[in-house]
């Protein structure tokens, strides 16, 4: 996993909510559709937020279901600082419980039947961006659900380039600042690593999920509900 440490402190936790808030469209879209795609879950629902950052998804999917237990799990405990107090400023801590580390650091034996991975995997290198979501299939019941959402995109196909233009100009909205498309480029190969949508594909069913269906798409940021397999 590439060095992240000095981009999750605790000065780019405490600014995390309100930066995100330029991209507020699309981050409602993605959670709308979530929110659609997990409606029938069981009324004592455990749900595992991989990278849960500062617990958008819980404050989200917890006043939604009232009834759902959560297990949020992330390296950075500045992050999950300001997850923990946004958690009990919303009266939901009672229902969580949060886990500083990776989600290999969650018990096997704790089974889940949703698990959200969201705008996290593209910090992983290839090929150990397979081993996370075999751990999340380890940790998920049969017929469980995973929800996850990455940055993806062949950077090698004569197209990126016009893909790029369009995610120049969107981080230019997101940092109010005039950005380069080659800067961009450069920052986006020193910090993550893009595979093909069609990859990460092949990653579900190669750790043992049965089906995935790519659900939403904002430019660069790609969305799949995979199910794993009924065992």
């Amino acid at each position: 996993m590439n060095d992240t440490n000095d981009i999750f402190n605790a000065e780019f936790s405490r600014q995390y909510d309100v930066s995100n808030q330029r991209l507020k469209e699309i981050s409602d879209n993605l959670h709308l559709l979530i929110s659609l795609l997990l409606r029938d879950f069981p009324t004592d629902s455990r749900v595992l937020c991989v990278g849960v950052g500062t617990g958008t998804e819980i404050v989200r999917l917890a006043k939604e279901h009232p009834t759902w237990r959560f297990t949020g799990v992330d390296p950075s405990p500045d992050m999950l600082a300001v997850c923990a107090e946004k958690l009990k400023r919303e009266g939901l801590i009672e229902r969580c419980e949060l886990i500083v580390g990776h989600v290999d650091d969650v018990q096997p034996q704790s089974k889940f039947d949703v698990a959200l991975c969201l705008l996290v995997a593209h910090f992983i290198q290839h090929p150990r961006r397979g081993g996370l979501y075999q751990h999340i299939a380890d940790r998920l019941k049969p017929n469980g659900q995973l929800i996850a959402a990455e940055i993806a995109g062949d950077m090698q196909d004569p197209t990126f380039n016009g893909q790029l233009k369009n995610w120049v100009a969107l981080q230019q909205a997101f940092t109010q600042r005039p950005r380069d498309i080659e800067e961009v480029k450069a920052e986006l190969n020193r910090r993550l690593l893009l595979l093909a949508p069609r990859r990460t594909e092949a990653l579900f069913l190669d750790a043992g999920f049965a089906s995935s269906m790519q659900f939403f798409q904002s430019l660069l940021i790609h969305a799949w509900q995979a199910r794993k397999s009924a065992e």
